[in-house]
């Protein structure tokens, strides 16, 4: 028996699947990229690592906090992408198995 959850996850992976790799990759890199560049440039700068007052010595700082920004944004884009398409298959494999 299929649960409300996942037909509203099958439904829901239906859609993001349809549209392009490229685009879903762009999109959720920069979505997650955004917020671990958010989050962690205001740790830092609470920590004392960035100076409030911009400073040209925290420019290298400023670069290296976008960069693996992104890199982490990319790669948890890559992980979820994989991880729901696992779960996709693994409901589907569940119905075909529920039908025969």
């Amino acid at each position: 028996m299929i649960s409300k959850e996942e037909l509203r996850f099958v439904e829901f992976w239906k859609e993001q699947r349809g549209g392009s790799k490229i685009k879903y990759y762009l999109l959720y890199s920069i979505s997650w990229g955004m917020l671990i560049i958010f989050f962690s440039f205001f740790i830092i700068m609470f920590l004392g690592g960035i100076s409030i007052i911009p400073i040209a010595q925290d420019n290298h700082k400023v670069a290296l906090i976008i960069v693996v920004g992104l890199v982490s944004g990319w790669a948890l884009a890559v992980i979820s992408r994989s991880r729901n398409e696992k779960r996709y298959r693994k409901i589907l494999e569940k119905v075909r198995n529920s039908l025969n």
